[in-house]
């Protein structure tokens, strides 16, 4: 039996269990961190250490919940973007590479954010969608009264997208065999990170081909293919600085997925600590597969491109491109074709509302008018270099990006109350802290 999941009913600053999470010490929480993979309720397999919980399982309420995911995923105010936007001379210094000034709770590349926190319980598949939502002042969480937007944001900004919990196989080749038997279980809470290569993809493109840069890319996996010679004829791109397609897809891999992902988990992880919950960071085996079952939208690419299947004559793997309505990446069939998900980016930066006009939502800096006067806008022969770069690769490997999948799921997050009896039998003391220790009478009363 599951303990039915309890809703919030009273204001979030009343709740002494947030009071004590919020004022749980940082470097306590760094420095406690462990993956505690016991879930009440939960049967251990093996001989080493063979436990069966007699605990039902109990599962995250929704202040618990929404602690977690705003900590991975939530809006903390305006960013920044205090760096050199041009130099002494009036030059640019590629400061325009900012894509947003949301400020959010995990780290991103010129303020992309492109990545959506997904997550799945008893009661259903959720998506929490933040990508184009706007902070109401420079710092979101000053005062007491502020703690309030955790639940409010976590309400609003959360979409169901599937009934009851999401159904993963326990297989190999899907899961690995030693998460079988506490992954994804009754009573637990699995957050899958997923991310829109696209999105900081194109605007790195237009970032490094810019002046000063002048990067020079070609197609390392298709005979050195040259699809940007004529701009290089030109004087605006410098066949000295050639970057291989290969090396920049790999690059965005770790920039966007790689990076967002992990410090998103991370977040997480050090909240579990200051709730005294349990829980751990695992890799995704197969995305497309999981993502496939949430409802994205899979495309058959129509060539095989770089990567080919080990076995001839397989089918093309399909690629995962977004999730209709909610979170789509930036490429067909999203878009007509690659030039017009390319001016999509321009304009989001530089179009009527974009961020560097006055009607594109707020900004740090006091004077906003400054950006629009001062910034140096992406040129456009840089714009049509990236369309024409964009164009290609879809044209030659009928998928955009050649290399990587639009839409990346690497890295999963489970949290769960800990069956701490298991510890206590077989751990030496000092297997979990405090707050674990306490977190069922601090967080719902029990004795």
């Amino acid at each position: 039996m599951v303990t039915k999941r309890t809703q919030l009913l009273e204001p979030v600053n009343a709740v002494e269990a947030v009071r004590k999470a919020w004022n749980y010490p940082l470097f306590d929480a760094i420095f406690q961190r462990r993956a505690r993979r016991y879930p009440l309720g939960a049967e251990m397999p093996g001989d080493l250490a063979p436990f069966k919980s007699n605990k039902p399982p109990v599962p995250l309420d929704e202040i618990e919940e929404a602690m977690l995911v705003m900590a991975g995923t939530g809006i903390s105010g305006i960013n920044l973007a205090d760096l050199p936007f041009n130099d002494q001379n009036g030059s640019n210094f590629c400061g325009n590479t900012m894509l947003q000034f949301v400020g959010r709770t995990y780290a991103s590349a010129c303020g992309s954010h492109g990545t959506e926190l997904f997550y799945t319980n008893d009661e259903g598949t959720y998506m929490v969608s933040m990508r184009d939502k706007l902070p109401s002042a420079m710092q979101e969480f000053e005062s007491l009264d502020d703690r309030e937007k955790i639940v409010e944001a976590y309400r609003a900004n959360t979409v169901q997208i599937g009934e009851g919990r999401l159904s993963i196989p326990m297989e190999p080749g899907v899961t690995q065999p030693f998460n079988w038997w506490n992954a994804n279980q009754p009573g637990t809470t699995l957050f899958m990170p997923i991310s829109d290569v696209t999105w900081e993809y194109i605007n790195v493109l237009m970032l490094v081909m810019d002046e000063p840069n002048c990067f020079y890319p070609y197609d390392d996996m298709n005979g050195n293919a040259e699809p940007l010679k004529e701009w290089a004829d030109k004087g605006y791109l410098d066949r000295t600085r050639a970057y291989p397609l290969s090396n920049l897809e790999s690059s965005l891999r770790m920039i966007v997925s790689g990076t967002e992902q992990a410090i998103m988990l991370q977040n997480m992880y050090l909240g579990l600590q200051a709730m005294g919950l349990g829980g751990w960071i695992f890799s995704a085996s197969t995305g497309p597969l999981i993502l496939a079952l949430m409802g994205f939208r899979l495309e058959v690419p129509q060539k095989s491109g770089p990567r080919k299947p080990l076995i001839e004559g397989a089918e093309p793997v399909p690629v995962p491109v977004g999730l209709d309505g909610h979170f789509q990446a930036y490429c067909p069939p999203y878009y007509p074709d690659m030039a017009s998900a390319t001016q999509a980016i321009f304009d989001a930066k530089w179009g009527g509302k974009g961020i560097y006009k006055e009607e594109g939502g707020p900004v740090g800096l006091k004077d906003k008018q400054s950006l629009d006067r001062l910034v140096a806008k992406t040129p456009d022969w840089c714009l049509e270099a990236t369309k024409a770069l964009c164009q290609y690769i879809w044209e030659t490997y009928g998928r955009f990006p050649a290399t990587l999948d639009p839409m990346e799921m690497n890295v999963w997050f489970q949290a769960q109350h800990l069956e701490t009896d298991f510890y206590d039998e077989y751990y030496q003391p000092g297997a979990y802290h405090q707050a674990v220790k306490d977190h069922m009478s601090v967080w719902h009363g029990a004795q």
